[in-house]
């Protein structure tokens, strides 16, 4: 999403829970830990002794840890923030996760035609500040913004490993990708570590490994808000991924007006609406970055999936009452 917390976990525009299927008994273990604006959740089915489980969720942990001290623009800290600072024209060495997800993030910029905008900084900036005061910022602030937040103003050196800023203004923004990419490692970290049938929950984002043992899958259990009477949405997922994204829980009244927090780059403002959705995807860090883009793009979001072949998607949308489903043609063989 467009920043780091923009999800909480049992929040009812999140992934609710997360189980395995049937009750696997005393064999699944769960890890906690806040980071990144939410909570992440590590649940494991393994009999390897319990030490060498804290051990292993420890380390997994300390991944999420590093990963915020790179990516926060909450921390003035974090490498993101010394980046962000920096004058235009001054290269800035690159550590190799921060180098390896602005290389991600430029070629999922392109794959999103630019809805996903990670250099979308400066307008998330400008738009914490309009929540904040309730006012729309002046069409010429907003404007030198939406400038600034283009990711054409960033040159990428592979062979220095550095970036640059052609805008003094420009600021990265990795908060619709960090979550899943940080899922990613510490689902990856756990494998190589014996834990093949772990999980990584990330308030908005879930990344799972193979299934438990004696299950084809794992399951996890969606309930949008605003839609109280229905049922959970019971996904079955095996080494998959899902993220849910929407603007109905974090929004704002400006005027006649609601707004999300969800920016579009395009308009520097956030997205109007009330809309949910719900992303599968290989990897946490692609369902986290399709989620965002098709929360701007509504329902025409869904052409993006011919990017991503092995991706599906749901978007529930609620308006004066009425709510609309479209689903990606195989959305539903992930329905329990």
């Amino acid at each position: 999403m467009t920043h780091l917390n923009r999800c909480f976990l049992f929040s009812f525009l999140s992934l609710c829970s997360i189980l395995n299927g049937n009750d696997n008994g005393n064999r699944l273990k769960t890890f906690t830990h806040p980071c990144m604006g939410t909570l992440f959740k590590i649940s494991v089915d393994s009999e390897l002794p319990q030490d060498k489980l804290n051990k292993i969720a420890k380390g997994a942990f300390s991944i999420a840890d590093a990963m915020d001290q790179k990516f926060s623009d909450y921390s003035a800290e974090s490498e993101i923030s010394k980046f962000n600072e920096l004058p235009q024209n001054s290269p800035f060495k690159l550590s190799h996760d921060f180098f390896e997800l602005l290389n991600i993030s430029k070629e999922y910029h392109k794959q999103t035609r630019g809805t996903f905008e990670p250099a979308s900084g400066a307008l998330t900036r400008l738009w914490r500040l309009s929540k904040r005061i309730k006012r729309l910022p002046d069409q010429k602030t907003l404007d030198l913004a939406i400038q600034a937040s283009r990711f054409d103003n960033v040159i990428i050196d592979k062979t220095t490993r550095a970036a640059t800023k052609k805008n003094y203004m420009t600021r990265l923004d990795f908060g619709g990708i960090a979550k899943g990419y940080t899922a990613d490692k510490m689902l990856s970290y756990m494998k190589n570590e014996g834990l093949h049938a772990c999980s990584v929950s990330a308030g908005g984002d879930i990344v799972v490994g193979n299934a438990p043992a004696g299950k084809s899958h794992w399951v996890v259990k969606i309930k949008p808000y605003g839609d109280l009477s229905s049922e959970f949405m019971s996904l079955k997922l095996c080494n998959q991924a899902v993220s849910t994204s929407g603007n109905i829980e974090q929004s704002v009244t400006i005027g006649d007006d609601k707004y999300s927090h969800i920016i579009d780059p395009k308009t520097g403002l956030g997205i109007k609406g009330s809309h949910a959705v719900t992303v599968i995807s290989p990897k946490g860090v692609i369902s986290d970055v399709l989620a965002t883009s098709i929360s701007i793009l509504g329902f025409d979001g869904l052409e993006l999936l011919k990017q991503f072949p092995d991706s599906e998607a749901a978007i529930i949308d609620f308006k004066d009452e009425k709510k609309t489903v479209k689903k990606s043609p195989n959305f539903n063989n992930n329905l329990k």
